[in-house]
């Protein structure tokens, strides 16, 4: 993020963080369409099935070889160096310097923040395919319309950040219209309108993630630029991941998937709303080295 995101103009960077997180959405789609397409190929007694599609995953890596050496280094972190080096100083262990007393408050705010965007998420998504499918529902074209959905919003919400809104409000604004949609998400409607309510969710409850790359890499100075944003993002992860188990606890206490799917993206998505004003507004930051 951090790479990416000191590249680009301060006016612009809302915009480049939306298309930055809609990458994650374009790979999600990708490794639908490919599961779709081979597993029915490689499944049976004698074929490697689920094996197969972790050494796919893995091949994606290898293009970091390939992209590494063709990709300039950050000018603001080659202007800090330069700094450095003209003072005489070198940085710390970066990953204890987010946790001393100027920075150990954005160091959790952003985490718990990161954690709520995670417990959207997975609310939306992890159990969407088998909500589809006890629905008798094909779970591809649903998966392509909430990911199409969540490319655009991105890009969305990214641009909206840019705007006298904020980073805050565009975060506030998609995580409330995600949960205004719900009903037509994992309610029992017609195929078109579950189609629709599927794009509608991918452009707003999902899409929020738009301006995380920008918001977490204005949070925090450029000496910890990188493992600032590592740290909550997958802090943030971490917390997150009990929501897939919290939805299952609860149909095995009797409520209905869509019933269950619904209070947690309704929770995560007020929670969302909530936490981004915790902390300040980031917009027209400078990075300076």
């Amino acid at each position: 993020m951090p790479l990416a995101l000191e590249h680009w103009p301060d006016h612009l960077r809302g915009a480049a963080s939306g298309l930055l997180a809609g990458g994650f959405y374009w790979g999600y789609m990708l490794a639908a369409v490919v599961f779709q397409v081979l597993y029915p190929l490689v499944t049976g007694p004698n074929g490697p099935g689920w094996r197969m599609f972790l050494w796919l995953g893995g091949l994606p890596v290898l293009l970091v070889l390939w992209i590494a050496p063709r990709v300039k280094e950050s000018p603001v972190w080659l202007a800090r160096r330069a700094q450095q080096k003209d003072l005489g100083r070198r940085d710390g262990l970066s990953i204890l310097r987010i946790f001393r007393r100027d920075l150990v408050a954005t160091t959790l705010q952003t985490s718990l923040l990161m954690g709520a965007f995670m417990m959207l998420y997975y609310s939306i998504t992890f159990w969407y395919p088998t909500f589809l499918r006890e629905s008798h529902m094909p779970t591809i074209r649903y998966l392509v319309a909430l990911n199409l959905g969540a490319i655009m919003g991105s890009a969305l919400w990214g641009r909206v950040s840019e705007t006298r809104a904020g980073r805050r409000g565009a975060a506030t604004m998609g995580a409330l219209i995600g949960v205004l949609v719900i009903p037509i998400f994992v309610g029992l409607h017609s195929p078109v309108v579950l189609l629709f309510g599927a794009v509608l969710m991918g452009a707003c409850g999902m899409a929020v993630f738009g301006i995380a790359p920008s918001y977490l890499t204005e949070r925090f100075p450029t000496a910890v630029r990188s493992v600032g944003p590592g740290f909550a993002y997958h802090a943030g992860a971490f917390i997150g991941s009990v929501t897939p188990a919290f939805v299952g606890a609860l149909q095995d206490r009797g409520v209905t998937l869509p019933g269950a799917m619904a209070g947690c993206i309704a929770f995560s998505g007020l929670l969302v709303a909530g936490m981004i004003w915790m902390g300040p507004e980031t917009r027209g930051r400078s990075f300076k080295p």
